[in-house]
C-alpha cells in the first residue's frame, strides 16, 4: 500500500536551477499575503528532529500557530540559506504529516526543484535521498524524486511537464501541466495519451495515478479529460470542493492555489486499477522562528498526499 507525496514549489523560467529561482517568488508573497490577513493560530506545527532521517516518527504534540504578519515573505526578507531552511522545514513536516495521517511516505516528489543543483544539495537529508531529478531548461519545469525506499521505485520516462514512477509497482505519473495546453480538452487528451503510451511500453500497464498541478479550469476537468483519452474511468480522489488542510485547525480552502480560490493540485487515479485512493492535502506553510513562532507560506501549491492500493 504505497503512500506517496507530491509538494510543488513556486519557481521561475530562470535556467539557472539554485535556490534564488524559487526564493520569495510572485505567487508565493502572494499566498503569504493571504494566508496574512486572518490573524487567528490555525497552521498544526509538528516536532521534528533534523539530525535523523525524515521518515523516523517524532513523537509530541502538534503546535497551533498563525501566520507571519504581512510582507514577512517580501522579495529581499530572506537569504538563499535562509529559504533553503525553510523549504527543509516544510518537507520535513511533510513526512511527519503523512506519518500521523497514513503511517509513512514512500516517495516524495517535489515540482519546480531540480534537487541536483548544489545549491539545494543540504535538502536530500531532509527530503531523503535524490533517486531522480528531472532538469529541463527552465526551474519551473523541473521534477525531483526523493525517497527513505529508493528499491521501491522505478523510473519509468519523463517529458514535457511530467514524469512516470512505478512506486511498488503502482504507475505514477507527476505532472506540471503546460499552461498552453492545460484549458483545451483535445490538447490535454493527446498529452495523456502520449504519456499513457510511455508507461505501457516499460510493461506495467496503464496509468494508475495522475498526481500534482494540473492548471485544470474546473475541479473535474482532469478526471473527465484522462477518463475520454484512456477510456478508463478516473475519479478525483478529494472530489470535494471545500479543502481541509491536514496540518490546519479549523481552516477550509476552496482550492489549492495562492488565493485558495482554483483547484490546480489533484490526485486522479485509475478506478479500475485501484482499490483504493485515499487523499489528504497539506498547506503552503512551513515553520519559521525568530521574534515569534510562526508559519509562512514557502510556495504557491498546496501539497498531496496519497495512500493507494491495487
Amino acid at each position: 500500500m504505497p503512500i506517496i507525496a507530491y509538494q510543488s514549489l513556486n519557481s521561475n523560467s530562470s535556467s539557472e536551477h539554485g535556490i534564488s529561482a524559487s526564493n520569495s517568488q510572485y505567487f508565493t508573497r502572494m499566498t503569504h499575503e493571504h494566508m496574512a490577513q486572518n490573524s487567528a493560530p490555525w497552521n498544526l506545527v509538528l516536532p521534528t528532529a533534523p539530525d535523523i532521517s525524515p521518515d523516523i516518527p517524532v513523537q509530541g504534540p502538534a503546535e497551533l500557530r498563525s501566520t507571519a504578519s504581512s510582507g514577512y515573505m517580501d522579495k529581499g526578507q530572506h537569504s538563499n540559506d535562509s529559504f533553503s531552511s525553510m523549504v527543509a522545514n516544510k518537507v520535513r513536516q511533510i513526512y511527519q504529516n503523512l506519518i500521523r495521517a497514513f503511517g509513512g511516505a514512500d516517495l516524495l516528489v517535489c515540482g519546480e526543484l531540480d534537487s541536483s543543483h548544489s545549491d539545494w544539495t543540504s535538502l536530500h537529508s531532509n527530503a531523503g535521498q535524490l533517486i531522480h531529478t528531472s532538469s529541463p531548461a527552465k526551474a519551473c519545469n523541473c521534477f525531483s524524486v526523493h525517497s527513505t525506499k529508493d528499491a521501491a521505485n522505478k523510473f519509468l520516462g519523463e517529458g514535457d511537464g511530467w514524469l512516470a514512477i512505478a512506486c511498488y509497482n503502482i504507475i505514477v505519473v507527476f505532472v506540471h501541466v503546460p499552461n498552453s495546453i492545460a484549458k483545451d480538452e483535445n490538447s490535454l487528451m493527446s498529452y495523456y495519451q502520449k504519456i499513457n503510451s510511455v508507461v505501457i511500453q516499460a510493461g506495467l500497464g496503464p496509468i494508475d495515478v495522475v498526481m500534482g498541478d494540473t492548471n485544470q479550469p474546473t475541479n473535474d476537468f482532469t478526471a473527465r479529460v484522462l477518463s475520454r483519452a484512456l477510456g478508463i474511468k478516473f475519479s478525483d480522489a478529494h472530489p470535494g470542493d471545500s479543502i481541509n488542510p491536514f496540518d490546519s485547525h479549523q481552516r477550509s480552502f476552496e482550492g489549492t492555489n495562492s488565493t485558495a480560490t482554483k483547484k490546480y493540485d489533484v490526485a486522479v487515479f485509475n478506478t479500475t486499477s485501484l482499490k483504493l485512493a485515499e487523499v489528504v492535502y497539506l498547506s503552503q506553510s512551513t515553520p519559521v522562528s525568530g521574534g515569534g513562532r510562526y508559519t509562512a507560506a514557502v510556495t504557491d501549491h498546496m501539497g498531496i498526499g496519497l495512500r493507494i492500493e491495487k
